[in-house]
């Protein structure tokens, strides 16, 4: 049996990918997302988990980063060139931080994403996200009535 590894903060661990090629299947330069597999050093479980790296530094699990909007994932970690997502990681801590489910708020809210009043869309996805992450109950609870 293959014992998983916890996640780093060395470069040498890291996969660089050009969302580029993966998003529009054109040849291009960036953006670019730096991840990880591995297990976040807090789990006993030692799940196996993918992992992306923010602009602020910490890891995110992909599945929470997936579940953020487009603009915010665009915002927290896509970098536009290989040298800034290099820069971001050459200044790491040795000590790993792995964001939770309790964090994407902080991370929306440093994104800049708030959607318009207007944006009925936007809107009922940010509350149904929310909702799903137990972030801020009495604004779901208010927005709903």
């Amino acid at each position: 049996m293959k014992t998983a590894n916890s996640i780093t903060n060395r470069h040498q661990d890291f996969q660089i990918l050009n969302l580029c090629q993966l998003v529009h299947h054109v040849e291009g330069r960036g953006p670019f997302m730096v991840t990880q597999d591995g297990c976040d050093p807090n789990d006993g479980t030692m799940r196996q988990c993918s992992f992306v790296l923010t602009k602020r530094g910490t890891w995110l699990h992909f599945y929470l980063y997936l579940a953020l909007p487009e603009a915010v994932r665009q915002n927290c970690a896509h970098f536009e060139t290989v040298t800034d997502a290099l820069q971001r990681s050459d200044s790491l801590p040795s000590k790993v931080i792995v964001e939770d489910a309790a964090s994407l708020q902080e991370l929306i809210r440093e994104a800049g994403f708030e959607p318009d009043a207007g944006d009925a869309t936007g809107q009922a996805l940010l509350r149904e996200m929310k909702k799903r992450h137990g972030l801020d109950k009495a604004e779901v609870s208010t927005a709903s009535e």
